[in-house]
């Protein structure tokens, strides 16, 4: 299995002749693998959608990536595009499959880039502490990237409130799991943003 998380950048002052054709974006945002997610950034880059989908396997992923090269205007926004990135993930052994329901609205995407060589180490520290972790706010998945490039690992955390990030992150900091230790050392950037998930989005 096989995680797509593409990102629809907006020009400018376009938001709302988007918006209601976002529905549709992600209805056929597909032709090969099944749509998880659609989230709109509230902290971070702004007038960015993250459109997480699930593929059974590579050739259905690269069957889609062929189709996008041969399609005009695919997502149906064409004119109101600055920039797409997509980039695909296998989840890390310990994730778990990403089932559609209702875990937000506030979903924090944290995207980690690895030195080379370096994720086995960083998967096998973060392997002893999820567990505990995500008895105190649920980990959506983690993933390490799959393309050239520097390595990228992407770990997503849904939220019913603020409030509950600070809570869960304050116990996770104070039990001293958190941080994962030894799970820093392959860790070349970090960054983390906050998206919240779309009315039409199956995570919710």
């Amino acid at each position: 299995m096989l995680y797509d998380l593409t990102i629809l950048s907006l020009l400018p002052n376009t938001l709302g002749a988007v918006i209601p054709l976002l529905p549709k974006t992600y209805e056929n945002f597909s032709k090969t693998g099944t749509p998880l997610g659609c989230f709109s950034c509230e902290f971070g880059v702004l007038n960015r959608f993250a459109f997480l989908t699930q593929y059974d396997d590579a050739g259905k992923l690269a069957e889609e990536r062929a189709r996008l090269m041969q399609t005009e205007n695919p997502y149906g926004i064409g004119a109101y595009l600055g920039g797409v990135t997509s980039t695909a993930f296998k989840p890390l052994s310990f994730a778990q499959p990403i089932v559609p329901g209702e875990y937000g609205p506030f979903y924090e995407i944290r995207t980690y880039t690895i030195a080379p060589g370096g994720l086995p180490e960083t998967e096998e520290a973060w392997s002893k502490v999820i567990p505990r972790r995500n008895e105190m706010s649920m980990l959506l998945t983690i993933m390490g990237s799959v393309e050239g490039g520097p390595q990228k690992m992407v770990h997503i955390w849904p939220y019913k409130t603020i409030e509950d990030r600070v809570k869960a992150r304050g116990q996770a900091s104070k039990e001293g799991i958190w941080p994962p230790p030894g799970g820093s050392a392959k860790l070349t950037s970090l960054q983390s943003e906050l998206f919240v998930a779309t009315a039409f989005s199956g995570l919710k």
